[in-house]
């Protein structure tokens, strides 16, 4: 019978430890997210492991080799109590899929803000602007009242690009 464990990869190798375990026969899930990434002036949208240089991998214990996963590359080893690894319930895995979205990323939950609280732009031109909510729309964007001016004027932008002040 399968069981699933936790795997600590070396920094930034989960997907070749992923990729490694899977020749080795043993079942792999690492799951991501997206994340906005920012670099020499250009922002994009890429996929991030959810728990960084984890990975859960199924194992047989009677009828595969798991000692084997310690050796694998991109793996520094199993998650173990003394000598044994720890399994991980089935729940937390099944829990862990069912925030999956139609393209197998992690949905994380957006912020909640509440109308009439003061947040911070901290992306794009008004980086660092105050600015007052007003409503999410459609679990992405936020509808904001910046002033400007000596206005306030109603703007739009994501949500990932506010902060509570």
């Amino acid at each position: 019978m399968i069981s699933w464990f936790a795997v600590y990869t070396q920094p930034g190798k989960e997907k070749l430890a992923a990729q490694h375990l899977q020749n080795q026969g043993f079942g792999v899930y690492l799951p991501q997210y997206q994340k906005m990434r920012r670099h020499a002036g250009r922002t994009e949208i890429v996929a991030a492991p959810l728990f960084p240089r984890y990975l859960f991998a199924g194992i047989d214990m009677e009828a595969q080799r798991w000692r084997s996963v310690n050796g694998t590359r991109g793996v520094v080893g199993l998650v173990m109590s003394g000598d044994k690894p720890i399994p991980v319930p089935e729940p937390v895995i099944a829990e862990i899929r069912a925030r999956e979205d139609d393209k197998g990323f992690i949905r994380l939950n957006p912020p909640q803000f509440r109308p009439g609280q003061t947040l911070r732009v901290v992306e794009g031109p008004m980086a660092d602007t105050q600015a007052l909510f007003e409503e999410a729309v459609d679990g992405n964007r936020a509808i904001l009242l910046v002033s400007l001016l000596g206005r306030l004027v109603r703007t739009q932008m994501p949500l990932r690009a506010v902060e509570a002040a």
